[in-house]
């Protein structure tokens, strides 16, 4: 379908016009085969709002909500329980039609508008729920306000109201919302329809994301066995490797370690410099490529901050507890981190499925509730017991964690890269 989509010429589509309205009546991307100019409405030229009330508190209707995350979703499954005690005066609201819930947030900072794709239910009367006249492609309004081009004269004719959580905007204002839309419902459809596939796509892709993570996990309990085993034997395995499994501390395996300190904040001529400066933030992936923060030499030197080679695994000991990460290039650390050194990278990495193993077992967890502080300690990370097989069934192991793990990056990317195009579609399809 993408083949069908062009650029619009701008001025070219607009008749070579000089006019800035007329310019703005064609959405810079749009299908092949459709030239004429958008028309510009008003949102209550097109809807209707709905007041029909549950004037029934025993109605058989299901409580409805709101969010802008998941779009309308039963209450209950939502809150894992029924919030809403007598539902006389709210709304219902069948399938179909629109909601705007004035609630916002971090993802809708002006509330989301969502349709109700579930049966008939009952919302709250905070909710402001309408209908799109028979007239238009439904789907299409559904893909608008999904995307932020509406949240222009919200900001213009709205605002945070009494509380800091909900944005106040009187009825006959919010009706007055200027869309623009395709003169043809066929130009409509298109839009739906391609908005209805990236959303097909994103959540295979999610589910696929799922599976490769279930399988990791399924690997964690069942490839490596557990530490209260009788017979140190994984329930999976490679045919090959049939030897027991030995039990060791950790200590026994890495080759040294380490922590650091923070140099004083107030000397500003002890950071920007070129040395990187770990911190917990930067532990997003396997590999730490790059630091927020840096050292300059004189940091380094003034305080007890140390240098740590690459290749070294670096556990989160505060904060994030049981963090991982392996440095891909000399770093400094603070005290917020144990690091490993190792002589070998086979066992470096398989060092570090383990690790992973304790955070999906809360292993870390249990071993600081046991503590004063939230935090580990040095000691506990250095007598941490873990099972550990032959050096060429870890190698095996390790090629079958790497494996997956570039599966899942990879799921990771394809999910991030159709969002960005759906957000492309959401900023240029419509106007």
């Amino acid at each position: 379908m993408t083949d069908d989509l062009m650029k619009s010429s701008g001025s070219g589509d607009a008749g070579n016009s000089t006019h800035a309205d007329e310019q703005r009546l064609y959405p810079k991307v749009r299908f092949r085969g459709f030239d004429e100019p958008w028309k510009k409405v008003k949102l209550g030229e097109i809807s209707e709002k709905i007041t029909q009330k549950n004037n029934n508190s025993c109605s058989q209707f299901p409580v409805l909500t709101n969010s802008a995350e998941y779009g309308i979703v039963y209450q209950k499954d939502f809150f894992d329980k029924n919030i809403a005690i007598n539902t006389d005066n709210y709304y219902v609201v069948h399938t179909e039609d629109f909601v705007y819930n004035p609630r916002i947030s971090k993802q809708a900072p002006y509330g989301p508008i969502r349709v109700n794709h579930l049966k008939t239910g009952v919302m709250s009367p905070l909710y402001y729920i309408f209908k799109i006249k028979d007239d238009f492609n439904i789907g299409f309004f559904e893909f608008l306000f999904i995307g932020n081009k509406w949240h222009k004269f919200m900001y213009q004719n709205g605002d945070s109201g009494a509380r800091s959580d909900r944005y106040a905007i009187k009825d006959k204002v919010f009706n007055k919302l200027p869309i623009y839309i395709p003169q043809k419902i066929e130009e409509q459809k298109l839009i739906f329809e391609i908005n209805h596939k990236i959303n097909s796509l994103l959540y295979l892709q999610q589910r696929k994301l799922e599976l490769e993570k279930q399988l990791k996990f399924f690997l964690f309990q069942n490839a490596i066995p557990s530490k209260e085993a009788v017979i140190f034997k994984p329930k999976i395995r490679f045919r090959e490797f049939q030897d027991k499994w030995k039990y060791a501390k950790l200590s026994e395996i890495y080759n040294t370690d380490c922590s650091g300190g923070t140099p004083s904040v107030k000397n500003k001529t002890f950071y920007g410099g070129n040395i990187p400066f770990l911190t917990i933030s930067d532990l997003n992936n396997k590999k730490i490529y790059k630091t927020q923060k840096t050292l300059s030499k004189k940091g380094l030197e003034n305080s007890s901050a140390k240098l740590v080679p690459a290749g070294s695994i670096s556990l989160a000991m505060y904060a994030s507890v049981g963090k991982i990460g392996i440095l891909s290039k000399e770093m400094a650390t603070s005290q917020a981190f144990f690091n490993m050194t190792f002589d070998d990278d086979e066992k470096r990495d398989f060092i570090y499925i383990i690790l992973e193993k304790a955070n999906f077992d809360k292993e870390w967890i249990r071993l600081i509730s046991t503590g004063t502080q939230n935090n580990l300690n040095a000691k506990k990370i250095r007598n941490f017991h873990i099972v550990f097989p032959t050096y060429k069934a870890l190698k095996g192991l390790n090629k079958l964690f790497c494996n997956i793990d570039t599966d899942i990056d990879i799921q990771y990317k394809v999910i991030v890269t159709t969002n960005q195009l759906k957000q492309f579609l959401l900023q240029n399809l419509f106007i």
